[in-house]
């Protein structure tokens, strides 16, 4: 066996695959030729070929089935395809000594053509395969150069033509397979480095996706205390002064967020997992929020951060205002970032299709060389070193691929030491703006009784104050076995779960309460994980869980989901 491991090579099942393709073609050309056939070299001769070239094809088609469909074979029926694939050559060359042998003036013409295309024909078939190409072009070729020496049919220099000319096709046409072979193992060759380098990129992939969903959970687990206990320090009684600091660390917590989001915006982007919501909003107030949130930042630096809506632009348009607001807020941090003095514009102008956004600074400017690399990921545009001003890079690569997810583009302008203006061009078309809804009264909360389950100490503090702020009686537990414990003596009406614990997590912890093994199996559950990748929350409804929010806690956000939940008896 293996001896016969080494007979055939890496084309050869492609041939006998094309072999079985290429049979409707064949039968139409046996339709032709045996009617030819049984007149020429009458009914005997002619009919005795036509059976054998039918019995040939049928078990050539038997035996190529499982290639054709890509199936697996045996070396055993890799055997076969080689002896009925020579059988049926041999048919086809028998027919042309059979013509070269009879005695009537043009049958040797006839036997030319048969070698022609026969020989033509195996070499365009079996090219990829160094053994089918000598299968199904080997004998053809000993037919052609030995039949005009062996039995002559022409004399003096019509001989000669004859036996030079042969050889000389047979010789061209093996020059032409050998190269065609040649090419198609080099095609071969790189058909298998390009699929080892798409794994190769998969597996990249897969693992950058596993990285940012750990950093994700590792970042929001401390950002989930400092920003928690600032909100909850915030709702005390503090003096001016104190008020002003709790507001300052959470601008500055909401910044580490962003940029959290920034990588998970490109994570989702690649994964071509990101999408666009389109719906109603008002863009002049989208406008005049950034710059209204944006202008302690510009004040700290001395700058004057002004804004202005052009006459024609549109106030409610039709688009995504999350991931515009993402836009405006990336370039006016740059803008801010990179300007010691001056001022920063943001304008609203109407365009063609939709609206352009401009922001533009009194910044030193980027030079050619930083504007080739403006847009690339984690490249910090510098011009000269003086644009130096911190940042992973990412800002404006994201804005740039979330203003072409909306069918937008972002232009810039720019001369060293002259400033920067950042055009966003977006196909927003104007809406009417929808019926004033009714002010929304804040959430109810009843007064719960809420069991956090967290192995992290902080976040059960950080939980607790949040709940007790809001109402509710929260009970902490550290792992899933205490709060299973605590389940089966004591009744919630709600169980706040983080998912990544150690020994038991808790999607295991949740899966044995549904199945009874702790008190009331239909008690809400709501995941309370620092995962925030896409399909997050798919996964974990699917799972059991009632409801998901992501850490760092918004007590807004908490405040309405806990409004959804009802105390049970």
């Amino acid at each position: 066996m293996r001896t016969v491991d080494r007979v055939f090579d890496d084309g050869f099942d492609e041939v006998a695959a094309g072999s079985h393709r290429l049979q409707p073609g064949r039968l139409l050309t046996a339709l032709v030729v045996v009617p030819l056939v049984l007149m020429l070299l009458g009914p005997r001769t002619g009919g005795a070929w036509a059976v054998a070239l039918a019995a040939c094809e049928a078990i050539n088609w038997i035996v190529t089935r499982p290639f054709a469909r890509g199936a697996p074979v045996s070396q055993g029926r890799r055997l076969a395809y080689l002896v009925s694939g020579v059988a049926l050559h041999l048919c086809w060359v028998a027919l042309s000594l059979l013509f070269w042998a009879d005695p009537s003036p043009g049958a040797p013409f006839t036997a030319f053509i048969i070698w022609a295309c026969v020989f033509l024909g195996g070499v365009s078939q079996a090219f990829r395969s160094r053994l089918g190409l000598i299968a199904l072009t080997g004998p053809i070729t000993v037919a052609m150069v030995a039949a005009p020496v062996i039995a002559p049919r022409f004399e003096g220099p019509q001989q000669a033509i004859t036996v030079v000319g042969m050889l000389a096709f047979t010789a061209y046409g093996w020059v032409l397979a050998r190269r065609n072979l040649a090419s198609a193992r080099s095609l071969a060759a790189a058909g298998r480095e390009l699929a080892e380098q798409k794994q190769a990129a998969e597996a990249a992939s897969l693992a950058k996706s596993a990285f940012l969903a750990m950093m994700s959970h590792e970042l929001r687990t401390p950002m989930n205390g400092v920003l928690g206990m600032a909100h909850a320090l915030e709702a005390t009684v503090l003096s001016a002064s104190q008020q002003d600091h709790v507001r300052t660390l959470i601008r500055s917590g909401d910044g580490l967020m962003a940029l959290l989001d920034d990588v998970l915006d490109l994570a989702r982007i690649e994964a071509g997992k990101l999408e666009i919501v389109e719906t109603p909003f008002d863009l002049h107030e989208v406008v005049f929020t950034a710059g209204r949130l944006w202008r302690p930042a510009a004040a700290e630096k001395g700058l004057d951060l002004a804004c202005r809506v052009e006459e024609g632009a549109p106030a409610w348009v039709a688009g995504d205002p999350v991931r515009v607001r993402q836009i405006l807020f990336n370039l006016l941090s740059n803008a801010i970032k990179f300007t010691a003095a001056g001022q920063v514009r943001l304008t609203l102008s109407p365009a063609p299709g939709g609206v352009v956004l401009a922001v533009a600074d009194t910044g030193p400017g980027l030079d050619e060389a930083a504007r080739a690399t403006l847009f690339q990921r984690f490249s910090g545009a510098e011009a000269g070193g003086a644009r130096r001003g911190g940042g992973v890079g990412l800002g404006l690569a994201i804005s740039q691929d979330l203003a072409r997810l909306m069918g937008g583009e972002i232009e810039v302008e720019t001369q060293s030491g002259r400033g920067s203006e950042f055009r966003v061009r977006l196909p927003l078309a104007a809406v009417e703006p929808p019926l004033p809804a009714e002010p929304e009264a804040p959430p109810q909360v009843a007064p719960l009784r809420v069991l956090v389950v967290d192995d992290n100490s902080t976040n059960r503090a950080v939980a607790s104050a949040i709940l007790e702020a809001l109402g509710a009686t929260p009970h902490a537990e550290a792992d899933g076995p205490a709060a299973l414990a605590l389940l089966r003596e004591r009744a919630f009406d709600l169980v706040l779960m983080d998912i990544q614990m150690p020994g038991m997590d808790g999607v295991e912890v949740a899966a044995r309460i549904r199945g009874g093994e702790a008190g009331d199996p239909q008690v809400p559950i709501m995941a309370l994980t620092a995962d925030a990748m896409a399909g997050a929350r798919e996964r974990l409804l699917g799972l059991g869980f009632d409801d998901y929010l992501t850490k760092p806690i918004s007590p807004a956000v908490l405040a309405e989901a806990l409004s959804r939940v009802e105390p049970r008896a």
